[in-house]
């Protein structure tokens, strides 16, 4: 890698614009505020000192003349400010007994504009550097606004990092339905996070260290495995369950959403009932909201416990598990006709809860059975087919009820010597 310092004048950096790549692969965003800016634009107008900017040399032929490593905030800034874009602070003190508050570069007096195209810009321009070595050294120079975790991976080059950009900038489901911005790369860390639980198996833990081990194991990362396809089909699912921006899909909603439909597509026939799923969530969304608004002990308690583990830290597996509980019970009973894909006799989990709950844990005691124990306890209940499964009757929540385990017992001894 070979370094040369050489002075351009902001006339020169904007002339260069079209052949300048702001944003490689490994940049983040756009985050200067407009204060920023300003501050920027009135220290090169009094002739302050600005830190180097870092450019590489790119090789002919490939679009671009060169592409920033270090400076773009301040590059973006001068190209801005010189298309009028924004204007100078309205507090902004003279500078030569020059008016500058509340000025576009339009607007400067002809001597401050010459005195700003003049200002020499310190440019190290880098040449004969590999990927590796000009990503490392943007990691090195970043300073002012830290780079957060998610900018950090960016810089990890690989197909890892390229899947997750691609599918975080054009899935519907991103662009379409969740009401915020890809703000300094939050949509590629849902996409990253989805994509790990995919790999995993189920809920894990997607916290930075995971992620980053994910983005650097790009060797063994096939587009075209089963897990990216399941990934693909279940953003597929929720963009049709929310077709359009949602409040509710905050970034929390959304992975615990992730994560009880990609279980239930692969237990349910839900494919077909987006609309369902949408609205149940929303409905889920509006009790919930509901429920914050009454007295501590007026509360229900599993709405309480959905809070504190979105409360939690929402990337561990312990507050994933939680949510995915919560929901995958709350959505089988909202929706008690859900059918198993599967031949299954036995009620899942979920399955079971909803019944408990929906009985009160009482026996339903179908044929009057005096010895009814009546009231049951969460592990001493029976979850029974009201049409018997071995004549076809369905393993949904809405053919199930509860039995003690002696009324279950008779209704087999019944059913057997029938």
């Amino acid at each position: 890698m070979e370094l040369h310092l050489d002075p351009w004048p902001v006339f020169t950096v904007n002339t260069r614009k079209p052949l300048i790549d702001p944003k490689p692969a490994y940049q983040r965003g756009p985050i200067w505020s407009i204060n920023h800016q300003q501050l920027f634009i009135d220290s090169i107008l009094r002739g302050y000192d600005i830190p180097k900017l870092y450019l590489r040399k790119l090789p002919d032929g490939k679009g671009y003349g060169w592409e920033v490593i270090d400076g773009q905030q301040r590059l973006r800034a001068i190209w801005d400010f010189m298309e009028n874009l924004f204007l100078l602070s309205d507090d902004s003190d003279p500078v030569q007994s020059f008016h500058l508050a509340g000025l576009s570069f339009e607007d400067l007096h002809y001597t401050l504009k010459d005195r700003f195209m003049a200002y020499a810009l310190s440019i190290v321009e880098v040449s004969k550097a590999e990927d590796q070595e000009v990503e490392d050294m943007f990691l090195r120079l970043q300073n002012g606004v830290p780079l957060n975790s998610a900018e950090k991976r960016n810089a990890i080059s690989g197909t890892v990092r390229d899947f997750v950009h691609e599918t975080a900038d054009s899935h519907r489901l991103m662009n379409k339905s969740v009401p915020f911005e890809n703000s300094r790369y939050s949509h590629d860390e849902l996409v990253a996070q989805m994509l790990l639980i995919e790999l995993r198996g189920g809920p894990t833990s997607v916290r930075h260290t995971q992620l980053k081990a994910l983005y650097e194991s790009s060797a063994g990362f096939r587009k075209g495995s089963p897990q990216v396809k399941k990934l693909k089909r279940v953003m597929n699912f929720l963009h049709r369950a929310f077709p359009n921006k949602a409040p509710e899909l905050t970034k929390v909603n959304l992975l615990s959403l992730y994560t009880v439909a990609s279980e239930a597509i692969s237990k349910y026939a839900l494919s077909s009932r987006a609309k369902a799923f949408g609205e149940w969530f929303v409905g889920f969304e509006e009790r919930r909201r509901l429920d914050e608004e009454k007295s501590e002990d007026e509360r229900d308690e599993k709405m309480v416990s959905y809070q504190i583990a979105v409360l939690q830290q929402t990337a561990n597996l312990a507050s994933q598990q939680e949510r995915q509980r919560i929901l995958t019970e709350d959505l089988v009973a909202t929706l008690p006709d859900l059918v198993l894909l599967d031949d299954q006799r036995q009620f899942t989990y979920a399955q079971r809860a909803a019944i408990f709950r929906n009985a009160g844990g009482k026996c339903v005691n179908p044929n009057n059975e005096p010895d009814c124990e009546g009231d049951c306890r969460w592990d001493s209940f029976h979850a029974d087919h009201i049409e018997p499964y071995s004549l076809g009757g369905r393993t949904t929540v809405e053919n199930g009820q509860l039995l003690c385990p002696k009324c279950n017992q008779k209704k087999a001894a019944s059913t057997a010597s029938g």
